[in-house]
C-alpha cells in the first residue's frame, strides 16, 4: 500500500520538478558547530550564508543588483519578489543552479573554476556565475497574458511558467549568450574552449540535429545543449537581431499551452519555425568554421594515438583523464564511462598496460619513485558535502592521509616526504605542506590568496625550490607565476591574454604548458631564462594537460571529434620559436563592483518566509463510485532543508476525506502520512456494490544517525503504522470476510552502500548494497506481537563493455505472532523499502503466492546497454533516450515454522527504454515477460512498469 502512495507522490514531485527545467532544491549541508546561517537583503535579492562569509555575501548582493540592472533592458521585466540566493561552501567543484519553483531561487557554489575549463573564461568567477544563473531566473519568470493571470490564481505552478517548459538548449543557450561580453573578452561564447568544441563538431561532419540537442543527455560532447544553444542564440541575434529574440521571448511568455506552440511562436518572430532555423544554423556553423579547419588541417603536427601502438584498448573517452609520470611508466586513471575506473601503468619498454588498482573519483595524481602514488579523491558525504582528500597508494595498499581537508590538487616534493597540496575554502585558494610520512601531523599552510585570486594547476621544480602555477589575478586572465618555496613570494612568469593552463616542469627546468595564443590550445615550452617560447603541437581541436614521461616523451590529451584522446610525441620538435614578450597583453577588466548597494544588516536565518505555500492546484476525480475534489500544494525553504507536499481531497458522494502529506528535513528526517480509501466492487447473485476500506499509513524515519567508512555505512531508525479498516460494505458481502489489521513497527537498520553509476551503463555499474533490519511490534499498540528481522544484499559486477551482472540475496524471520511476509508479484519498489518491508518479488507468480514467517530469496540479473537514440520528436515533448535489456532468474520461498520449503522459480526478460518527456524528464519504462516454472502456481505474464530509480 505504501508503495502506491509513495509512487504517486514521488512521481508527482518528479514530473513537476523536471517539467520546470529546474534542479530539485537539494538541502544545504548539515549544520556545523559554531556556524550559524544568516540572511541579508538588498532591494531585489536576499542572500543566505553561513556566519563567516559576510564579505562574500555582500559582494553577491552588489553583483546581483548590477546584473539585474544590465539584463533588465533585454528581458524588459523582472521578478516582482526578491530572488533568494543561497551561498554554499559544500563542494570542491564549481557549479550553480536556478529555478522559479516554488519561488525564484539561485544556489551558488563558493568554488572558483580551475584553469583550462569552460568556466575559467571570466573577469570574475562569481560575477560570471551570477550572470548565468540570474539570466535563467529572468528568462523563466517571463509570463504575460493568460499564464500571468493563472499564476495570480494558482500561484507558482510549473505549467504557468511557459519558458521553464522549453528545451534546455534555449534556457542554457540564452544564459551563456548573456553571460558573454565579447568586447571585454569574458564568457564561454567568446572562449577558445567553446570554439574548440564547435570546431570539432563541424570537423566530425555530423552536426547535431535539433531533435538531438532538445534532449541532450549522454552523447559527446557532454553538456552539448549549452554549446549548441549558445551558438544558436548568437546566430539568431546576428542574423535577425536581438529584437527578434526578444520578440520570441515576449510572444512565448503568453502561451498557455506549453510545448506545442513553440514553433508557431518562432514562425511569428523570425519568419521561420525552429526546424527550418536549425537547418540554416547548421549551414552557418559550416561557413564559420570550415575556413579555419581547412587552414589548421594544412598545418597539423600532432602526436600518435596511444591506442594505436601501445595499450590498444585505450580509446577516446568522454572525460579528461588524470595522468602523471612515474619511474615505472605513465600512470593513467582510466575512466571511460562504461567500465569501473582503474589506475594503469604504461611500461615504455614493453608497450603494455598494467592495471594497478581500482579507483573512484580521482581528480589529481603525483608519483614518487620511493614514496608511492599520492592522489586526491572526491568523497560524497551523507551530510550533503563533497570534499577532496589525499590518499597514498604504495606496495599495493591504500592509506588515507587527510580527512575533510579539501585538498583537490597534489604534488610530491623531491624528498618524497612532503606533499604540496592546494585547496579552495570559501572561494579562497590556499597551498599547504602535508607530511606523508607522518600524516598524524597537522598540515602547514604556506600561502593563502584573497577572494579575487584563483590558483589553478601547479608543479614543483626538480630542485624543490620553487613552484609554477596557473594563476588568475583580479581583472586579468590566466597567467603563469612562480612561488619561491623559501620566501613564499610569487613572481610573474607570463603576462598575456592567452589562457595558460596545466604547467609542469621538464627535467631540464623548462616549463611546459597548454595555451591558446592563436585561439587554438596547443602545447608550449618556455625557457624562462631566455624568454624563449617553443610550440610543440598543432592540433585540429586542442592539446591539453601535457605530461613528460621518460621513455615515452610528451604525452597530452587531444580534444577530438569523438572524445579525449591520449597522444604522445617521442621527440617533440619546436614548430615555432618566439620571445614570450611578443605575447604580452593585459585585459584590465573594469571592476566588478562599481558601486555598493544599500543592504540590510545580517540577521539569523528564518525559513518561514520561503517555506509557506506559494502555489495550489485543484484536483478532481470522478468515477461511478466517488466524486473527489481537493487541492495539492508543495514547497520548501530557501536552504532546501524543509520540503513538503500536501494533497487533500473530499469525496462528496461518500462524505470521506483522503489526505497525503510527505515532509522531509534535509536527508535525515522523513515523515509520510496518508489516509486513503479503496473501493472494491463486489458481485453476488447478480447484485453489485462497493466495499469501502480505509488505509492509514504513517512513516517516521531518521537516517544517518551514525556513519562510517566515508559514510557508506549508516545506522537508521524508523517507525511504521500500517492500518487497514472497514468503512462500509453491502449487506450481501458478509459471506466474504474482510480482516482488519493494524501493524505498528519500530526498528533499526544498518546499511552499507558503495555502488557506483557510470555514464554509459544502465542502472548500477559496480558495487554492493547491504541492509540488516530489526523491527518490533511491542513498542506501540498493534494487532501483532514479536520481532521481525530482515537482510538483503545486492552485488553488481562490471562485465566487459556496457554489461553488468547483479546478484541479490534476501532473508527474513518473524516471530509467529508477527505479520507474515508475502512472496510474489513484480513490485520492486515495495521490495526496496527499508522499514515495514513485507513483500518479496517473484516474477511469474501472483502477488502473495506464498506467505510465511520465514523467507529466503535469490535473484540473478544480466543487464546490457542496447543502444542510444537520444532524440526528440521534433519539438513535441516526447523523445527517446537509452535502450537496455536484461534477463533474470527469481527464486525463493516463504514458509512457517515446521513447514517444508516449496522453492519457486521464475525466469524472464525485460526491455527498458528511456522516455524523454517535456525535454527534461527521463522516465525509464520497462516492458517485461516472466514465466513461473512451477506447474501449479506459475504463470506467464507480460507487464509494463515505470521506474524512477536504479532498481
Amino acid at each position: 500500500m505504501l508503495g502506491k502512495i509513495l509512487k504517486r507522490t514521488l512521481l508527482g514531485i518528479l514530473v513537476s520538478a523536471s517539467l520546470s527545467a529546474a534542479s530539485v532544491a537539494a538541502p544545504v549541508g548539515w549544520d556545523e558547530a559554531g556556524k550559524e546561517w544568516l540572511s541579508q537583503q538588498s532591494e531585489h535579492f536576499s542572500v543566505h550564508f553561513v556566519d563567516g562569509h559576510q564579505q562574500s555575501a555582500a559582494k553577491v548582493l552588489d553583483v546581483a543588483e548590477r546584473v539585474r540592472q544590465e539584463q533588465l533592458p533585454f528581458f524588459q521585466s523582472a521578478p516582482e519578489a526578491r530572488t533568494e540566493i543561497v551561498l554554499v561552501d559544500d563542494f570542491d567543484f564549481s557549479n550553480g543552479w536556478a529555478t522559479p519553483l516554488p519561488f525564484a531561487q539561485i544556489r551558488l557554489f563558493m568554488s572558483p573554476p580551475e584553469d583550462g575549463g569552460d568556466l575559467a573564461t571570466s573577469d570574475d568567477w562569481l560575477h560570471l556565475l551570477i550572470r548565468h544563473e540570474y539570466a535563467h531566473i529572468m528568462h523563466m519568470e517571463l509570463a504575460n497574458g493568460a499564464p500571468k493571470i493563472l499564476q495570480k490564481v494558482f500561484g507558482r505552478q510549473a505549467f504557468f511558467f511557459p519558458h521553464a517548459l522549453t528545451p534546455s538548449l534555449l534556457l542554457e543557450g540564452l544564459a551563456v549568450y548573456l553571460e558573454t561580453n565579447e568586447e571585454l573578452g569574458y564568457g564561454r561564447l567568446q572562449s577558445s574552449q567553446y570554439a574548440m568544441k564547435m570546431r570539432m563538431e563541424v570537423a566530425s561532419g555530423e552536426l547535431k540535429d535539433l531533435e538531438q540537442v532538445a534532449v541532450a543527455s549522454r552523447e559527446w560532447p557532454l553538456g552539448y545543449q549549452y554549446l549548441y544553444g549558445a551558438y544558436f542564440i548568437q546566430y539568431l541575434s546576428e542574423t535577425y537581431g536581438e529584437e527578434k529574440v526578444q520578440a520570441f521571448l515576449t510572444g512565448y511568455s503568453r502561451r498557455i499551452i506549453p510545448y506545442f506552440l513553440i514553433n508557431r511562436t518562432a514562425q511569428q518572430s523570425f519568419g521561420k519555425d525552429f526546424n527550418t532555423l536549425w537547418l540554416d544554423f547548421q549551414a552557418y556553423l559550416e561557413s564559420e568554421f570550415t575556413p579555419q579547419l581547412t587552414l589548421l588541417q594544412q598545418q597539423l603536427i600532432v602526436g600518435k594515438d596511444i591506442g594505436e601502438e601501445v595499450g590498444k584498448d585505450l580509446k577516446q573517452t568522454p572525460y579528461l583523464q588524470v595522468v602523471t609520470h612515474s619511474a615505472s611508466g605513465l600512470l593513467v586513471n582510466r575512466n571511460n564511462g562504461e567500465d569501473r575506473p582503474k589506475i594503469s601503468s604504461l611500461d615504455p619498454q614493453q608497450s603494455e598496460w598494467t592495471s594497478l588498482t581500482a579507483s573512484k573519483d580521482i581528480s589529481a595524481m603525483s608519483s614518487h619513485p620511493q614514496s608511492g602514488l599520492a592522489v586526491s579523491r572526491l568523497i560524497h558525504y551523507a551530510d550533503g558535502r563533497s570534499y577532496n582528500d589525499l590518499f597514498l597508494f604504495n606496495h599495493g595498499q591504500w592509506q588515507q592521509l587527510t580527512e575533510r581537508q579539501r585538498f583537490r590538487n597534489v604534488r610530491w616534493m623531491p624528498d618524497g616526504r612532503q606533499l604540496v597540496a592546494s585547496r579552495k575554502v570559501a572561494g579562497v585558494s590556499e597551498l599547504w605542506l602535508v607530511d606523508a610520512q607522518s600524516p598524524e601531523q597537522e598540515p602547514v599552510r604556506i600561502w593563502r590568496g584573497d577572494s579575487d585570486t584563483v590558483l589553478g594547476a601547479f608543479d614543483i621544480s626538480p630542485t624543490g625550490t620553487e613552484l609554477v602555477a596557473a594563476m588568475k589575478r583580479p581583472r586579468q586572465g590566466w597567467n603563469l607565476e612562480k612561488l619561491n618555496m623559501d620566501s613564499k613570494t610569487w613572481l610573474p612568469v607570463t603576462d598575456t591574454k592567452a589562457a595558460e593552463s596545466s604547467p609542469s616542469y621538464l627535467p631540464d627546468g623548462r616549463i611546459m604548458f597548454s595555451a591558446d595564443y592563436d585561439g587554438v590550445f596547443d602545447i608550449y615550452v618556455l625557457d624562462e631564462s631566455r624568454g624563449q617560447l617553443e610550440r610543440w603541437t598543432r592540433e585540429l581541436g586542442g592539446a591539453l594537460r601535457p605530461v613528460w614521461q621518460p621513455g615515452v616523451g610528451l604525452v597530452y590529451q587531444a580534444y577530438d571529434t569523438n572524445g579525449y584522446q591520449l597522444r604522445y610525441l617521442a621527440q617533440p620538435q619546436a614548430l615555432s620559436t618566439q620571445n614570450i614578450q611578443h605575447q604580452q597583453g593585459r585585459y584590465d577588466y573594469p571592476p566588478v563592483i562599481e558601486q555598493t548597494v544599500e543592504k540590510s544588516e545580517p540577521e539569523p536565518y528564518s525559513p518561514g518566509s520561503t517555506l509557506r505555500p506559494h502555489n495550489w492546484l485543484p484536483l478532481v476525480y470522478i468515477d461511478d463510485a466517488r466524486t473527489l475534489i481537493g487541492a495539492l500544494t508543495f514547497g520548501s525553504d530557501a536552504l532546501g532543508r524543509h520540503s513538503y507536499q500536501l494533497t487533500a481531497t473530499w469525496d462528496f458522494d461518500n462524505e470521506l476525506a483522503d489526505a497525503n502529506l510527505v515532509y522531509q528535513y534535509d536527508n535525515r528526517w522523513m515523515a509520510a502520512l496518508s489516509s486513503s480509501h479503496d473501493f472494491d466492487k463486489m458481485t453476488v447473485d447478480g447484485r453489485s456494490d462497493y466495499r469501502i476500506t480505509r488505509d492509514d499509513y504513517f512513516l517516521l524515519q531518521r537516517n544517518h544517525i551514525v556513519t562510517a567508512f566515508e559514510d557508506q555505512l549508516s545506522l537508521h531508525a524508523g517507525g511504521v503504522l500500517d492500518k487497514e479498516s472497514l468503512v462500509s460494505q453491502p449487506d450481501f458481502a458478509s459471506m466474504i470476510a474482510f480482516r482488519e489489521s493494524n501493524e505498528t513497527l519500530a526498528g533499526l537498520a544498518l546499511t552499507f552502500d558503495n555502488r557506483e553509476a557510470y555514464l554509459n551503463v544502465p542502472g548500477v555499474g559496480w558495487g554492493h548494497y547491504l541492509d540488516v533490519v530489526a523491527e518490533t511490534n511491542d513498542l506501540f499498540d498493534s494487532d501483532y506481537e514479536g520481532q521481525k528481522y530482515q537482510a538483503q544484499w545486492k552485488g553488481t559486477w562490471d562485465l566487459p563493455g556496457r554489461t553488468t551482472l547483479t546478484a541479490r540475496l534476501g532473508a527474513g524471520y518473524a516471530d509467529d505472532d508477527a505479520k507474515t511476509f508475502r512472496l510474489g508479484g513484480k513490485d520492486l519498489f515495495e521490495e526496496s523499502r527499508l522499514f515495514g518491508r513485507d513483500t518479496q518479488v517473484l516474477r511469474g507468480y501472483d502477488d502473495s503466492t506464498q506467505r510465511g514467517h520465514r523467507y529466503a530469496t535469490q535473484r540473478l540479473v544480466l543487464e546490457t546497454w542496447l543502444g542510444r537514440v537520444e532524440r526528440n520528436w521534433s519539438l513535441y515533448p516526447v523523445g527517446l533516450g537509452d535502450l537496455s535489456g536484461s534477463v533474470f532468474i527469481d527464486s525463493g520461498a516463504a514458509w512457517d515454522s515446521g513447514e517444508n520449503h516449496n522453492q519457486l522459480t521464475g525466469v524472464g526478460t525485460e526491455f527498458t527504454f528511456e522516455a524523454k518527456l517535456g525535454y527534461n524528464l527521463t522516465l525509464p519504462v520497462t516492458l517485461g515477460y516472466a514465466h513461473g516454472l512451477d506447474n501449479d502456481q506459475g504463470k506467464d505474464e507480460v507487464y509494463l512498469t515505470v521506474s524512477g530509480g536504479l532498481w
